[in-house]
């Protein structure tokens, strides 16, 4: 296979294997509150934040100021989307979000058309460029996957009753607004650093397509999470490959290659239900 002649599509699949960990995780979480959009105005909202520290000077000659300032646009918008919730207000959380995100990727174009390199960065902002990754970079990655996946784990069970049953939540005295924001919170780290190498049309697909297929395939919470993260493996070492043979961009291929495969188990699932009513 091509993509284990090369370096630096190595640390592209390292870097693609760490994260689909993490956000089959988080993408469970998003999936069954039925806010889908979510993760993908939180991706937005960092790209917005990435593009404000290019306009007023920390580009990539600024990593670490870039990153500040995106991360910083993130966890705002975290204490917004926990916010919205809170909130009984007619109109639905996920048209806040989504209006959220039409909001983050307008100012964003604007912000980006003022840069020298304007073009070129708003590709990036959505394709990404995940083959251009360092080594420290995967390192990080793994570091901020490592401590985000612990938390998720020790709090599994107030977070997974405030996503699955949140009334029960509350009658068992848990503060949601809490919860919400521990999630969104941990949520938004990942997703600002992801979102930098990925760009937020991948990131959005890692967070729900392969959660959606697990939910198609399979039961039970545990069920979901090892079938998702298997689903993003074989999509992550697919899409490398056929990029590499075809030179194609990786990230679009990528989401390609999860596309096809949803379709494949949405279509594995039907002939397996069609079967077994035969056979009954």
């Amino acid at each position: 296979m091509l993509i284990f002649q090369y370096h630096f599509v190595i640390l592209a699949l390292l870097l693609c294997l760490f994260l689909s960990g993490i956000f089959t995780h988080l993408g469970y979480h998003v999936v069954r509150r039925g806010v889908i959009f979510v993760d993908l105005s939180l991706a937005q909202i960092s790209a917005l934040g990435a593009s404000f520290g290019v306009l007023i000077g920390f580009g990539e000659n600024y990593p670490a100021q870039n990153y500040i300032i995106s991360l910083g646009f993130t966890l705002i918008g975290s204490v917004l989307f926990v916010l919205f919730r809170q909130k009984k207000e007619k109109v639905p959380i996920e048209a806040l979000i989504g209006i959220t995100y039409a909001g983050a990727i307008a100012l964003s174009l604007i912000v980006l058309e003022r840069s020298v390199k304007g073009t070129e960065e708003i590709k990036e902002m959505l394709a990404g460029s995940i083959l251009t990754v360092s080594p420290e970079e995967v390192i990080f990655i793994f570091m901020l996957c490592l401590i985000v996946g612990i938390i998720q784990w020790i709090y599994r069970k107030q977070l997974l009753m405030v996503t699955k049953r949140p009334e029960e939540a509350r009658n068992q005295g848990l503060k949601i607004w809490w919860w919400d924001l521990v999630f969104y919170m941990t949520f938004g780290f990942v997703v600002t650093s992801a979102v930098r190498i990925m760009g937020v049309l991948l990131v959005f697909a890692f967070l729900i397509i392969p959660t959606v297929a697990a939910i198609v395939a399979t039961q039970g919470t545990k069920k979901c999470l090892i079938f998702g993260w298997i689903f993003s493996i074989l999509g992550c070492v697919a899409g490398l490959e056929l990029s590499l043979r075809l030179d194609w961009s990786p990230c679009p291929t990528i989401v390609a290659v999860f596309l096809c495969l949803l379709i494949l188990t949405w279509f594995a699932k039907r002939v397996k239900r069609s079967n077994v009513q035969i056979m009954s």
